[in-house]
């Protein structure tokens, strides 16, 4: 409990935590599996922050945000290449969006509207990752990256809760 800087006051949250989980896992596996995947993203950028001052010191050069941003944007074109990649987010969404357009005789063609929400897809995730990359370089400065993190977190579920409510309210399909 020293390691992870646990107090004894905090063991009847950790509990309450601990209990959530289980329940959460049980019942919505699927949300379990998103935390789980933002859990392990975010705390692979902690370790790479961590060890990026020694990867610099073991090849002799500073490794620059440019750096790393060329490095992940050749690895997203090459592992692009290899298989085209299928945003679903806001999905239903489009589709209701469709259906009421064609269904109201507009002169707005369905492929505007594909155009629209594929721009909006592109946009969350350039977000993403530039506040990815914000939030790596202000860790490696020293200073707090948790207000950018916590930008993400609610990027993520602003995403969720549209989809969940388009679902709810329109249906899916």
């Amino acid at each position: 409990m020293k390691y992870l800087k646990i107090r004894p006051s905090d063991l009847p949250y950790t509990a309450g935590l601990a209990v959530g989980v289980v329940y959460l896992s049980i019942n919505e596996a699927f949300f379990v599996f998103v935390l789980a995947s933002l859990a392990l993203v975010f705390g692979a950028m902690y370790y790479c922050a961590k060890v990026m001052p020694v990867l610099e010191e073991t090849i002799g050069h500073r490794i620059s945000i440019w750096h790393v941003g060329v490095l992940v944007l050749g690895l997203t074109m090459v592992l692009g290449m290899l298989q085209p990649a299928n945003a679903l987010f806001l999905q239903d969404l489009e589709n209701r969006v469709t259906d009421v357009i064609a269904g109201t005789g507009s002169a707005l063609p369905a492929d505007s509207v594909a155009l629209i929400f594929d721009f909006l897809r592109v946009t969350f995730v350039l977000f993403v990752v530039a506040a990815g990359i914000f939030a790596f370089v202000q860790a490696q400065q020293g200073n707090d990256p948790r207000p950018i993190i916590g930008t993400i977190v609610i990027a993520f579920g602003t995403i969720m809760g549209v989809d969940v409510l388009t679902v709810l309210i329109a249906g899916a399909g």
